[in-house]
């Protein structure tokens, strides 16, 4: 994730902790380029899963703000 869109998820991360876990990563650390690959993004942008570790839905690039992401975390409490 970038900055911004970390900032926002973090933002969030207490306020949902009891019904998803969120994590987040840097494009480049960990299995980033991999995952994002396995997703179909193109460069980067959410990747949101189930508990059993299936992509429910990913949202490409950064352009968006807190609605969208509150829009995934709904989506996934949804699961």
């Amino acid at each position: 994730m970038c900055d911004k869109v970390t900032a926002i998820v973090d933002g969030l991360k207490a306020e949902h902790a009891d019904t998803i876990e969120i994590e987040t990563v840097k494009v480049g650390d960990g299995d980033s380029q991999k995952e994002i690959e396995e997703s179909d993004l193109k460069l980067h942008g959410i990747i949101a899963k189930n508990p059993a570790g299936e992509i429910v839905t990913t949202v490409e690039g950064h352009s968006y703000g807190k609605d969208k992401v509150e829009e995934v975390i709904a989506l996934l409490s949804e699961e």
